[in-house]
């Protein structure tokens, strides 16, 4: 068995969990499900379990290494700091390498790792989309027109035909330049959400970046790593170094939660630093201070678990520079850093679990009373979208770039 180890974990990193239990009482999937695989000490568990011997790797332990959303709440309140994210995604790995990925993985791997790809399925499905789906509250979404069994009703982002990076754009910054940023857009923005990337690059403009959007750029790899396709990840990777070698930026900048976790942890190799969105504004409060929104707002906050325990920034970050805006009032939501459910692809092969944490969080946002409920994720603006039209709410879902963009009209 010596050879079918998981690559790069040892004995000792595994026996560091104690099997104490605290990453029970705030595992979402735990939380569904109520089955010791489903929590991250049982993983691990089955991870030195194929690591020693005693088990050999099937699908259906392949499958309990996938019933997990990343949230890295475990991570966050493991007494011991095991390291939980490194143990999931190199046992998941090893299950890719010798059960293999399930469909959907597959598909949007496949997808999201050819831009050529996603750009055609865009100009073909972008006209179909809004014809045969509704419009939703929250806008750059459409809601399918029935309702499916068990999950209710049905969101999708709104394909563009066109890339907002169709091709090299420099947009100048407003006022005296403070600096020159790369935005990295991922591929949520870059081919859905295009509305709230334009909104992004005027928030930045007006802070007094000038902003570069390159051509050369594709997916982080996201959807490869978290599945466990480090081979697809690194060739990813690959490109976005070749495509940034030669540039000459301040910093990068992602509005991605997931983006930025994956660029600062695994691209080491950049030739620049990566800041996230939120930290941007965050060192510009003093400004923000003066902007105003058009009309009295009401808004809560939604923490992207890739921001607050994948990159480690401050949850009071989003709350400043909501509280200095003029005409908007910030209310508290319960268990605002609590997982909405996205989990990239986890939404794809659990969506009934995925359902239940998404039903959760969008209650929580309900009772706030807020017109609206602001986040720094596309995944989580549109799974948590979803989850206010399944409960009827007027609640609407945004990025802090949408909100911002409106303050300076």
């Amino acid at each position: 068995m010596e050879e079918k180890k998981i690559l790069g974990i040892t004995d000792e990193l595994l026996e560091k969990c104690v099997r104490c239990g605290s990453c029970r009482q705030v595992c979402p999937v735990f939380n569904v499900t109520h089955e010791e695989p489903s929590v991250a000490r049982g993983k691990i568990f089955l991870a030195d379990m194929v690591n020693k011997g005693k088990v050999k790797l099937n699908k259906e332990i392949a499958g309990f290494f996938n019933l997990c959303t990343t949230c890295l709440r475990c991570a966050e309140i493991c007494p011991v700091m095991v390291d939980y994210e490194r143990i999931i995604i190199s046992a998941r790995a090893f299950a890719a390498k010798e059960v293999g990925l399930s469909p959907e993985k597959k598909a949007a791997i496949k997808l999201f790792s050819n831009r050529e790809l996603l750009e055609t399925v865009g100009k073909l499905t972008a006209p179909l989309t809004k014809l045969f789906t509704k419009n939703s509250k929250s806008p750059g979404n459409r809601l399918l027109p029935v309702k499916l069994p068990k999950l209710g009703k049905v969101l999708i982002p709104q394909i563009k035909p066109k890339p907002f990076n169709s091709k090299d754009k420099i947009f100048p910054a407003k006022g005296e330049e403070k600096g020159k940023v790369l935005f990295f857009t991922g591929c949520m923005f870059n081919n859905f959400y295009t509305e709230t990337a334009e909104n992004t690059v005027k928030v930045l403009n007006a802070l007094g970046y000038t902003v570069f959007v390159p051509r050369e750029q594709y997916c982080c790899g996201a959807p490869a790593f978290f599945a466990g396709d480090l081979e697809t990840f690194s060739k990813m990777k690959e490109k976005n170094l070749r495509g940034f070698a030669n540039t000459e930026v301040d910093f990068c900048i992602t509005a991605c939660a997931t983006c930025g976790h994956v660029l600062k942890k695994e691209y080491s190799e950049l030739p620049f630093p990566v800041k996230e969105l939120i930290e941007v504004l965050f060192e510009n409060l003093e400004e923000i201070g003066k902007w105003k929104y058009p009309e009295k707002l009401k808004v809560t906050w939604h923490h992207p678990c890739h921001i607050v325990r994948g990159q480690k920034i401050p949850r009071s970050y989003p709350v400043d520079v909501l509280k200095v805006l003029q005409k908007v009032e910030f209310v508290p939501m319960e268990e605002a850093d609590n997982c909405c459910g996205m989990g990239g692809s986890f939404k794809l092969s659990h969506p009934q679990i995925s359902r239940e944490i998404q039903l959760k969080k969008a209650r929580n946002t309900d009772k706030t009373g807020a017109d609206a409920v602001l986040t720094e994720c596309p995944g989580c603006v549109m799974n948590i979208a979803e989850g206010l039209e399944r409960i009827d709410s007027r609640v609407k879902s945004l990025h802090i770039s949408d909100l911002l963009a409106k303050c300076l009209e």
